[in-house]
């Protein structure tokens, strides 16, 4: 678990210098998430002119789902992604590869499993654009994960040490997203337009920002 607490940090930090240098942002959150009760947030940034990096994380502090008390999910899970996209970044198709890491509490009536989990796989979505700043976005995804920790049943007393550790194919970055998008090239394309139309009006070096003589 702490291994993947250091892991969250590092990719944050590295996103975080990412977004500076950005020109268009998504911040993002998965209504599937919700249903479970795990308040979720993705941040995307662009790295070219095909190339997003989404980051998101997700958690369930709460011990519960709303499937009654026979279904209890803990979990928290950081999910970073890269994606390709066919037509331009943050509009319509894209696949992606994905990893997920975290720790989760499952209780499926008497049988618990206290668990870390680390996957990877692909991933396939389509962002449908509403606006200039919305987006609702489908995505499916499917992996192969390593799972490690405590399995046993209420009836019994938690493991001295992990007695689970397998392989098992996991859904990966699987929703239906609502995006806000934020595009700060066309901010300064506006600012750099404006400032160009004041020195032109005030007949300031015409032949440079004009394009003729006055």
């Amino acid at each position: 678990m702490y291994r993947i607490i250091r892991l969250t940090l590092i990719i944050c930090s590295l996103f975080t210098v990412q977004w500076a240098s950005a020109q268009r942002v998504a911040l993002s959150t998965n209504t599937i998430d919700w249903l479970m009760i795990s308040p979720n947030l993705s941040l995307e940034t662009r790295l070219s002119q095909r190339l997003t990096l989404n980051i998101g994380v997700a958690a369930n502090p709460f011990n519960r789902t709303p499937y009654g008390s026979d279904i209890k999910l803990k979990n928290f899970r950081i999910n970073p992604e890269l994606r390709y996209w066919f037509n331009r970044p943050m509009a319509k198709h894209f696949v992606g590869l994905a990893l997920t890491g975290g720790a989760y509490n499952l209780q499926l009536k008497k049988h618990l499993y206290e668990c870390d989990i680390a996957a990877a796989g692909i991933t396939y979505g389509y962002a449908l654009v509403l606006g200039r700043h919305w987006n609702v976005e489908f995505s499916l995804g499917v992996g192969l994960g390593r799972v490690w920790g405590y399995d046993y049943t209420t009836s019994e007393e938690k493991p001295a040490s992990r007695n689970m550790n397998r392989w098992i194919p996991v859904p990966i970055r699987t929703g239906v997203s609502f995006s806000y998008i934020f595009d700060y090239n066309n901010g300064q394309n506006n600012e750099r337009s404006k400032i160009d139309s004041r020195r032109c009006s005030d007949g300031f070096d015409w032949r440079r920002h004009c394009g003729h003589s006055p």
